[in-house]
């Protein structure tokens, strides 16, 4: 009797035992290294690609085609170019969301944005400040900054939707590089919108997967954090072997540009300022202007003009426009020095 009591105790034991690997769905005690990088993932509330993509692109790429016979081949007025310095975020949000539109009509579907931002230091002129190392604060005060105006702009853009469902997904694994996936899913899933605020080198892949399931529909990236003009480490990354690699390593950012230009991404509008001689000049691309132009704003004055280029403007090119303009230094002019002309166009 004691032996069969014995037996009971046992297989009641085991019976617990098993449904305990049951409940835990057979986790060893000892988490694999892969199932502990998976339990990161969670903690840290970073979405995989693979976690994004089925929850934001609601259908395929092919099924976005819009075959729909009600508005094929009716042209949509588009709003007339805007070629201004924008004052306020009103008019900088208005401006490109704008540009935006006159790229979609025109067929174009992956937009490079870069926008000045509210709520930093005193600003030359107006209300918006350049996202440079004026900034007080680190990437995530101007994620703080940038993300609320990429949520307005989906919200401008959004197509036969005047109230589009916004959702945010947090896209940096630490939590602190300030990188999200904002997604507008309209009435229906062929005018959807998707937006990358802050991308940085890191998500280029999730860029690329995003960019392969959205087809047709609108992606965007909003201020990406590689830099627009190239240093010793980007000129090191963009030569062939071992030695590109080391420079891409280092900080170079030649694939990520290659790899966004080869998605298709084009300039539809990028709004930045530069001090240059003592002066706050801001430079303006907007769709469809082929040419950046640049402008100066003296002595918190209204913006001037300075002159167009096909390129984007260095320090230099800007530097050269206010030599040829016969404008002085802001220290020289503090001093009552005077230009050959004083003012620009």
């Amino acid at each position: 009797k004691t032996e069969t009591m014995h037996t009971m105790v046992l297989s009641k034991s085991a019976m617990v035992s098993m449904l305990a690997v049951c409940v835990q769905g057979f986790m060893p005690s000892t988490p694999l290294p892969g199932l502990q990088a998976a339990t990161r993932l969670t903690v840290c509330q970073k979405p995989s690609v693979r976690t994004v993509l089925p929850a934001t692109l609601r259908c395929t790429a092919v099924e976005a085609q819009d075959d729909s016979p009600s508005t094929a081949g009716q042209p949509k007025e588009m709003p007339l170019p805007k070629y201004r310095v924008p004052k306020n975020q009103i008019e900088m949000m208005s401006d490109c969301s704008d540009a935006v539109a006159r790229a979609q009509a025109d067929g174009v579907t992956r937009h490079k944005i870069r926008l000045m931002l509210p709520g930093g230091e005193v600003s030359s002129w107006g209300t918006l400040c350049p996202t440079d190392e004026s900034w007080e604060g680190g990437i995530m005060q101007l994620f703080g900054a940038c993300s609320p105006l990429v949520r307005s702009l989906l919200r401008k853009v959004s197509k036969n939707d005047l109230a589009p469902k916004l959702d945010e997904q947090r896209l940096d694994e630490s939590g602190v590089d300030g990188i999200s996936l904002w997604t507008a899913q309209c009435q229906q899933a062929k005018d959807d919108l998707y937006a990358f605020c802050q991308p940085s080198t890191e998500t280029i892949d999730a860029l690329k997967q995003v960019c392969g399931n959205a087809g047709p529909r609108s992606v965007m990236i909003v201020n990406p954090q590689w830099r627009e003009t190239k240093d010793g480490y980007d000129l090191a990354g963009e030569k062939p072997g071992l030695f590109g690699q080391i420079g891409n390593f280092l900080g170079g950012t030649a694939n990520a540009r290659k790899d966004v230009a080869e998605l298709g991404f084009k300039d539809v509008y990028l709004l930045q300022e530069y001090t240059v001689n003592g002066d706050a000049c801001r430079i303006l691309k907007c769709y469809p202007n082929p040419n950046w132009i640049t402008y100066i704003i003296m002595d918190e004055a209204a913006p001037a003009m300075l002159g167009q280029q096909s390129g984007r403007p260095t320090y230099q090119d800007i530097a050269k426009l206010l030599e040829d303009k016969g404008i002085p230094a802001k220290w020289a002019r503090d001093m009552g020095i005077k230009g050959s002309t004083g003012t620009p166009e």
